[in-house]
């Protein structure tokens, strides 16, 4: 029996009202957002068309009703990172196709002052068919990704809340601008 998009979505639900939304959580779905890519078919024409922030096409698989959570696939051009962006809630995503480097940051300052932040890497690795990557909430929620190699990378991603960005970070000049 194949492991579909609404299986996943219920084991969400589920997890999260057993749960919680904490660490062992994020964690506790990884081995199933994995098992979605393995035999959830083919993501990448499900759902409803989408044009993601990197201007490839994607996919919305399912946005919560109580809006705890929504499910995308989402497309990174080869070479080209996303700005360092802060969602507003924690995230999990697992590549379908293509390498992706996954970079994902710790806001070391306090918040208070969005033109004097300071980041720092809290992990940094490569993303293929099959490999998980976690964002966290605040402050481990700040990442960005990018394709390497010839092709776009693909993953499924599912984000807390409303997947949101809640603003771009300079680094070079430590500024912090909110969406």
């Amino acid at each position: 029996m194949a492991y579909k998009i609404d299986d996943f979505v219920y084991d969400v639900e589920s997890t999260i009202d057993t749960f919680g939304v904490n660490v062992e959580m994020e964690w506790s779905l990884g081995p199933k957002l994995k098992l979605l890519v393995e035999q959830g078919g083919d993501l990448t024409s499900q759902g409803a068309p989408t044009l993601g922030s990197t201007g490839l096409p994607g996919r919305l698989l399912h946005e919560d009703t109580s809006g705890r959570f929504k499910i995308i696939v989402a497309r990174f051009p080869s070479g080209e990172p996303t700005p360092i962006h802060a969602h507003s809630r924690w995230g999990l995503e697992c590549g379908i196709s293509g390498r992706e480097r996954f970079t994902v940051y710790k806001r070391l300052d306090d918040g208070s002052d969005d033109a004097s932040s300071t980041l720092e890497v809290f992990s940094d690795h490569h993303i293929e068919r099959g490999d998980l990557g976690y964002w966290y909430d605040s402050p481990r929620n700040i990442h960005r990704q990018w394709a390497e190699g010839e092709e776009p990378s693909c993953v499924v991603i599912l984000m807390g809340g409303d997947g949101g960005r809640d603003g771009v970070f300079d680094v070079d000049r430590g500024i912090f601008r909110r969406s």
